[in-house]
């Protein structure tokens, strides 16, 4: 069981902070929806992130990098293949 429904990890570079941007609005609205959210912000690389919240057993992850556009927004469950997808799915899928 995990504490968290669903992570936000943004990728973050020292020189651009959209992606951090980015994934602070999603979390400012997730938490609206009374949905348990954790927004990684931490400055470590992706690869130890997606360890970190898998070993912490968090059912789905939003991803938000290079393969992000406009709306759309990398969705993954765990233990399966991520896909792109709109806040207003994703946002369907955790209210589930």
């Amino acid at each position: 069981i995990s504490p968290f429904d669903v992570v936000i990890i943004p990728s973050i570079s020292k020189n651009n902070k959209e992606n951090l941007q980015k994934a602070e609005k999603i979390y400012q609205e997730l938490k609206k929806q009374n949905i348990d959210v954790l927004l990684d912000d931490v400055d470590e690389n992706m690869s130890n992130k997606f360890k970190k919240h898998d070993l912490m057993g968090t059912p789905f992850q939003i991803i938000i990098g290079s393969k992000s556009e406009g709306n759309k927004f990398e969705f993954k469950e765990l233990n399966s293949k991520s896909e792109m997808l709109s806040l207003e799915i994703i946002k369907s899928k955790l209210k589930r």
